[in-house]
């Protein structure tokens, strides 16, 4: 019987480019009103980039810490403004934070986390750090974990431990839902979870993935995959 299904975020259920975009343009427009000698993005971004993640490595999938800490380095290097690093990078996450969660989600989504919800705990698990708490569909997720609570990013099995021990579940108790055939699917099938990868028509194709349990195109079809998954499970618990 399954109890829980979980859902990965960017280009699952939106598309994450134009988020970033928009957040890159905020924190462009900020830094431009604040103080125009403040470049940003600077030249050197690359660079700093670099010389950030050589002293913690562990920032490649910390990825709000790994901007916090992009964004002290370019405003250090500006020596007017030392003194009030602190504070002008906490101004500038609030900002990029608030527009990196400003998504436009995929057609139909809205409408299948609603019909699966009446049935179903639904939590999100993610690399990235969109927050969906100020989303329209936030209220229909029991809970939402990223790679940076649980210390390790997919396809690493923590995410997925932790949300089964928070729902009090089993793998096979669980659904997982994502675009990425290694980091979601084959990630939570490895555990025992069930799994439905979405393809969009859009993307190329290479042979069905083994390890997902159904495939479908659009979110539309999600819910009948999830139905799908359910009757083989009463199936082979009737044969049993």
């Amino acid at each position: 019987m399954i109890k829980l299904i979980g859902f990965d975020l960017d280009n699952t259920l939106w598309p994450v480019k134009p988020a970033i975009l928009g957040a890159e343009a905020a924190l462009k427009q900020y830094f431009e009103a604040f103080e125009p000698k403040l470049v940003y993005p600077p030249a050197n971004i690359a660079d700093l980039r670099s010389r950030v993640l050589d002293r913690d490595p562990d920032l490649h999938f910390r990825l709000t810490d790994l901007r916090r800490n992009l964004l002290q380095e370019i405003v250090l290097e500006s020596k007017t403004h030392a003194a009030s690093a602190e504070s002008i990078v906490g101004q500038a996450m609030q900002i990029f934070l608030k527009a990196r969660s400003q998504v436009t989600l995929y057609p139909g989504v809205a409408s299948a986390l609603q019909n699966l919800h009446a049935n179903y705990s639904l939590c999100a698990l993610t690399n990235g750090n969109a927050d969906t708490r100020g989303l329209s569909i936030g209220p229909l997720f029991d809970f939402q974990m990223s790679a940076e609570d649980v210390g390790a990013p997919k396809p690493k099995p923590n995410l997925f431990l932790a949300a089964l021990a928070k729902a009090q579940c089993q793998p096979s108790e669980m659904i997982y839902v994502g675009d990425d055939p290694v980091l979601d699917i084959e990630a939570a099938a490895q555990l025992g979870i069930h799994t439905i990868w979405i393809t969009p028509n859009d993307k190329p194709q290479t042979k069905i993935h083994d390890s997902a349990s159904e495939v479908i195109s659009s979110i539309d079809e999600l819910p009948e995959a999830v139905s799908a998954i359910s009757a083989k499970l009463s199936s082979n618990s009737a044969a049993g």
